[in-house]
Order: C-alpha cells, then sequence, then structure tokens
C-alpha cells in the first residue's frame, strides 16, 4: 500500500508540475529568413513582415499561447518548454486570405508548413542574446531565422555586397573585407551539397584557415546581428 501511495504522488507530481517559462523567449520576435536545404530565403519584401510572438506557458493544452502573421495571414498556436532547448508547437490554426502575389503565397505557405508540419511540431531552439536572434531548426532540418527587429532587406543586401572573400581559388587560407569579425559575427562552411564542413563558430579574425578542407567548391555563411551573406570560395 505504501508503494502504491508513493507511485500514485509521483504520477500526480508529473502532471502537474508545469515547465518554465524561458524569459528571453517571450514577445515577437520578427523572421529574417528560412534556410531550407542550405538556401537561404528572405521574406517578400512587398509584403508584411512574418513574425512570432511567444506568450506565457500555459497548462492548457488548447489554450493559445502564441500567435503571429505570416505575408498576409494570422496565426494562433499552443507552444510548450518540455527541456531548455526544444519548442513544441501544437494546435495551429491560421486565417485563409490569398496574397496579392504568388511569391508572397508560396513564401507563407512555407514558413506556416514548417511551424505546422506535425500534430506536434518539435523544434530545437537557441538564443543569441547579443545578436537579439532566434534560430529555432525542425526534426528535418528546417531552419527559421527571427530577429527582435524587423530586417531590412536593402540593408542585408548592402551587408552582403559589401563582403569579399579572396583569394579565390584559395589553398591554405581566405580573407574577407567588409566585415568586423568580432564575438557577435558568426560563420559556418558548406561543401557543394550542403553539407556543414566547418560548423558555425565566432569569427574572431579576418583570416579563416582552411588548410584542412578538401579540394573543391564550399560556400561561407556569415551572419552578424541578424544580417547574412553567402560567398563561393574553392579550395585547391
Amino acid at each position: 500500500m505504501k508503494k502504491l501511495y508513493i507511485l500514485l504522488l509521483a504520477v500526480f507530481a508529473s502532471h502537474t508540475t508545469q515547465a518554465q517559462d524561458d524569459p528571453n523567449l517571450l514577445g515577437q520576435w520578427f523572421l529574417h529568413y528560412i534556410e531550407s536545404n542550405g538556401t537561404i530565403m528572405y521574406p517578400p519584401s512587398d509584403g508584411a513582415n512574418p513574425s512570432i510572438i511567444f506568450s506565457n506557458l500555459t497548462p492548457n493544452p488548447f489554450d493559445f499561447n502564441g500567435d503571429g502573421s505570416g505575408v498576409c495571414n494570422s496565426f494562433f498556436l499552443h507552444y510548450e518548454l518540455p527541456n531548455s532547448t526544444t519548442i513544441t508547437i501544437s494546435e495551429f490554426s491560421s486565417t485563409l486570405v490569398f496574397c496579392n502575389t504568388n511569391a508572397q503565397d508560396a513564401y507563407e505557405f512555407m514558413y506556416f508548413s514548417i511551424l505546422n508540419n506535425n500534430p506536434t511540431s518539435t523544434f530545437d531552439y537557441t538564443i543569441d542574446l547579443p545578436n537579439e536572434t532566434l534560430t529555432m531548426i525542425d526534426l528535418l532540418g528546417e531552419k527559421l531565422v527571427y530577429g527582435r527587429q524587423i530586417l531590412s532587406t536593402k540593408d542585408n543586401e548592402v551587408f552582403s555586397n559589401n563582403i569579399k572573400v579572396y583569394p579565390n581559388p584559395a589553398q591554405k587560407e581566405i580573407f574577407m573585407t567588409g566585415i568586423a569579425a568580432n564575438s557577435k559575427t558568426s560563420y559556418s562552411i558548406y561543401n557543394l551539397v550542403g553539407n556543414v564542413a566547418v560548423s558555425e563558430r565566432s569569427m574572431t579574425q579576418a583570416s579563416l584557415d582552411v588548410s584542412q578542407l578538401k579540394a573543391g567548391v564550399y560556400f561561407i555563411k556569415i551572419q552578424q546581428q541578424g544580417k547574412t551573406a553567402v560567398k563561393k570560395f574553392v579550395k585547391i
């Protein structure tokens, strides 16, 4: 009887214990880009900026505690935090208005499909506090990158155009101009088929050692304060 009593207490505690809010997650985040199969796609410049808002956690799975918008529709959802690095999203519902262009419809469809790819969608999430960015990656590797501020497509274009990578082809190292190398700047390197050759890390200097890479074509993705640039180089 004593063992049964202890077991019942444990079961009761597991159902009444609520996950804790992540204060850094709460509030509104603006979608900066979607990354799918190594391709970065920015929101259409002629539509509303997609976003997501996380409110306080609620124990009722049928209570909406999150909402947001696509390019031309709004949505509501329920989210939970099973642990400090995971978000689950369920009960996703949205309005059903057609956008003004096919490009807007296509982008919004992709965004909503990632958020709602299963009855319960699971994401790994990380928050970069210095850069004020939120990254959510689902089980298929689809990535949503948000920021606290709306990312201007023009600002990102200027950022990308200012960065130059040389020498190209490169044998031992590559250099970059037009970028401030510091703890707020990160980079990662992908091969031609989108596989990660160098995982994301801080860029603390304007030159990178690429001597360990096999000969071939690579893409370096540089991120700084919500802006992203992708440059191609050849390793010989």
